[in-house]
């Protein structure tokens, strides 16, 4: 009878592995390394009459065990394909820590691989009317697919844990550029986030955030013309205080291009930035309604490879022309402030920055602007904020648009002032002023339709005159 039990126990043991082996594995539910147990020689399963004899039997070296692999791979509608691949070697090279939920990049994984991730898309369909006056120029109407993009964004363990970005995006109809690859390792004692690849530098509030999460169809004038684009380099970035504060310090080199953004093309760069919350609160009971003041400091050194810089900028319209621009000046050393502030108290904010170049040439040059906006929600939603960056994220409607449950998205109107200066004798690159009023209809957090108005005026530069630009945009991403 007990070998009756043992046997079947056995079988049943052999069918629910077989199950469990069939089940996708989570990485914390992995089987341990304990060995099985053995009989002992004096056990005698049938009880016998007279003594028995059992002969020892050679014990045999058991074969190395496999960790179950899985994958898997899932489309989650707005929130994109996602995929999951685990891999494992045999047991006996272990990993040298256990901390699955958050591992840091000192630690050595030997006994698995894993990849996880999501593949995702982005369309933003631009259509601009424009009237010109004042001597200036016609500038022709426009259609456009602004730009339209394809990534894939993830976390993936292999020997060191690691998360990487790989973003093809065209602009201007079929120009495509590299925008936003990146391996980034994170958890480094002392020093944070590790990130190596291409991306645009944190440097300015609005320009270190996605155009995605921005309240305005484009940058604004000054972060346009003085700002850096994306370029080749790698960055430390942490928050600190409890996270309300972060730092972050890079060296950035070629940029790989971008139509926006200091148009300097040959240099070696060290950008250093540096944010605080002083106050920061958020009402979950009031539907995370958001209070907050962010102060933000950037610098930035430049040392150009060709002995020229460049800055220029348009009239905060992708298809306007470049209304202020220097031209090449002739100067290898370039020295750069900014200054970071914003406001939100529920469904208002209000944000500004002020960003100055110094170049150092046969005679000093000095090129500067601001800008300062402000924004309300008639829905009631709050700007979100991120604060392991110190940047403002996507926004979440209260109620997504939907005809069944009478939602209506969120709405959003804002009006921002701008000014840029690039005129420093004998450099002509004029000076150009701007008011843009926009209104933002949020259908939820992947769909959204823009509606710009845009007033510039250029004094100097290469094309003087007033130009009235009618834009809208409709965005979705997935």
């Amino acid at each position: 009878m007990r070998k009756l039990i043992f046997i079947a126990i056995g079988f049943l043991g052999l069918q629910f592995s077989a199950r469990l082996s069939a089940l996708p594995v989570d990485e914390a539910d992995l089987p341990s390394l304990d060995r099985p147990a053995r009989h002992s020689e004096n056990f005698n399963p049938s009880e016998p009459s007279q003594k028995t004899v059992i002969a020892p039997v050679a014990t045999k070296t058991p074969a190395a065990e496999r960790v179950p692999s899985h994958w898997d791979l899932e489309w989650q509608g707005w929130y994109g394909l996602h995929y999951t691949f685990y891999g494992s070697r045999p047991k006996g090279g272990r990993a040298l820590t256990d901390d699955e939920e958050a591992p840091s990049f000192p630690s050595l994984f030997t006994d698995r691989v894993k990849l996880s991730g999501k593949i995702g898309g982005r369309v933003d369909l631009d259509a601009a009317f424009f009237v010109n006056g004042n001597g200036m120029e016609p500038t022709p109407n426009l259609v456009e697919l602004r730009r339209w993009r394809f990534y894939t964004t993830g976390d993936a363990i292999l020997l060191v844990p690691f998360s990487y970005s790989v973003n093809v995006m065209a602009v201007d109809n079929s120009h495509f550029v590299l925008d936003d690859v990146f391996l980034e390792f994170r958890h480094i004692p002392y020093v944070g986030n590790l990130r190596v690849g291409s991306f645009i530098p944190a440097m300015s509030l609005e320009a270190s955030g996605s155009s995605r999460d921005a309240t305005f169809m484009e940058w604004a004038t000054p972060i346009q013309g003085l700002a850096p684009r994306i370029s080749a380099g790698w960055q430390f970035r942490r928050p600190f205080l409890n996270d309300r504060a972060t730092w972050s310090l890079g060296q950035f080199a070629q940029s790989l291009g971008t139509d926006v953004g200091d148009a300097t093309t040959d240099f070696t760069r060290i950008i250093g930035r540096l944010t605080w919350l002083p106050i920061y609160a958020v009402e979950p009971e009031n539907s995370g309604a958001t209070r907050l003041l962010h102060l933000g400091l950037d610098l930035n050194y430049l040392r150009s490879g060709n002995a020229s810089i460049r800055y220029r900028s348009r009239p905060e319209s992708h298809a306007a022309p470049f209304l202020a621009d220097t031209g090449d000046v002739h100067a290898q050393d370039m020295e750069s402030l900014g200054v970071e502030a914003a406001w939100v108290d529920g469904p208002w904010s209000v944000q500004g920055e002020f960003l100055g170049n110094f170049v150092a040439s046969e005679t000093d040059h000095s090129f500067y602007g601001f800008y300062m906006y402000g924004s309300y929600f008639c829905t009631g939603e709050s700007r979100s904020y991120d604060t392991s960056r110190g940047v403002f994220g996507r926004l979440q409607p209260k109620r997504s648009f939907s005809f069944a449950r009478e939602g209506i998205g969120a709405v959003e109107t804002a009006v921002r002032f701008s000014y840029l200066n690039l005129d420093s004798k004998p450099v002509n690159g004029g000076v150009l002023q701007s008011v843009t009023f926009g209104v933002n209809w949020y259908l939820h957090s992947n769909s959204k339709i823009r509606f710009n108005y845009v007033f510039a005026h250029a004094s100097g530069g290469p094309r003087p005159g007033d130009l009235n630009a009618f834009q809208t945009r409709f965005e979705f991403d997935f």
